[in-house]
């Protein structure tokens, strides 16, 4: 945590000079009756003197749950975080339609390295657990997961309007535990590249976010997907400084190829974002209110960053 104090010579001075002055402000008091009007007595003026100013308003956390945020980490700064984000998903036909789940754990460092420019490493760990396709097939499975590496450039930055836009660009190493006869793996099996156009904004109390990615295998798949297209927007509401309720829509778009369907799905999110100097606590959780040619159910998720 970085803490900055400022201090200006001449306020330092101003009531060393008071103090110094009241001996000729009190004989000038003396010289006649007081006038209507006249100014306030010494007294006053050395008390306001020493009289703490406001605090600056703070700027709005553009921080979300899904949403990626526009505004970099500021340069020579290092952000820790850690997410924990259950999902569970219905498979067709199955008695309990929750049937599938997967639970992971990640931790992610992004480091400011110039004054619109930082880098960031995700790492994570999972356990699987899925309704078997065929009899005697693998239905838990756990390990480390895939590496992301990415980057996030902020092109614009506008003061009023407060509107940041920015583009990242990363790539997905396949560092995961891979499938196995008698497990199921926690990793794509594939080199995947990423990148997404990023805006965050803020209206006096009102924060607004707007994600469009996109993210493609580049090495050899075990599965018919292609790419994802994912778009996000969300809004939200610093109604104390510590406390921002948010909704999100989240859209994703898996792309297919042969036979098989696109997969398509729209969430809604619902999460409390709650910021307290360097610390930053996110929960929500988002739940499936469209979807074509996918088998999908709700996800939670848990996030705490620290900055310093």
């Amino acid at each position: 945590m970085r803490i900055i104090l400022t201090i200006d010579s001449l306020g330092r001075a101003l009531p060393v000079l008071l103090v110094l002055a009241l001996p000729t402000l009190s004989a000038a008091g003396n010289a006649g009756p007081a006038t209507e009007g006249a100014d306030a007595p010494p007294r006053a003026a050395l008390e306001a003197a020493f009289e703490p100013a406001s605090p600056p308003e703070t700027a709005p956390e553009h921080g979300k749950a899904f949403t990626g945020d526009a505004t970099p980490v500021e340069p020579g700064r290092v952000e820790v975080e850690f997410a924990y984000a259950p999902s569970w998903w219905a498979t067709a036909g199955a008695v309990d339609r929750l049937s599938g789940e997967q639970h992971p754990v990640a931790a992610a460092v992004s480091v400011g390295l110039l004054r619109d420019l930082d880098a960031r490493v995700v790492v994570g760990w999972a356990i699987v657990h899925a309704a078997p396709e065929a009899p005697g097939a693998p239905v838990h499975g756990s390990g480390i997961t895939d590496t992301t590496i990415a980057g996030r450039w902020r092109f614009l930055s506008l003061a009023e309007p407060a509107i940041d836009l920015a583009v990242s660009a990363g790539v997905t190493v396949p560092t995961g535990t891979r499938s196995a006869p008698d497990r199921l793996g926690t990793s794509r099996e594939s080199w995947s590249v990423g990148g997404s156009l990023l805006a965050s904004a803020d209206w006096g109390r009102f924060t607004a976010g707007a994600e469009v990615g996109l993210s493609a295998p580049v090495g050899p798949t075990t599965s018919n997907d292609v790419g994802l297209v994912v778009c996000n927007a969300a809004v939200g509401y610093q109604a104390l400084p510590w406390l921002q309720p948010a909704l999100e829509l989240n859209y994703q778009h898996e792309i297919e190829l042969g036979e098989q369907a696109d997969e398509r799905v729209l969430w809604a999110t619902a999460a409390l974002v709650v910021p307290v100097d360097a610390v930053r606590v996110v929960v929500g959780g988002r739940f499936p209110v469209w979807v074509r040619d996918a088998v999908v159910g709700p996800m939670v998720t848990a996030a705490v960053k620290i900055g310093f």
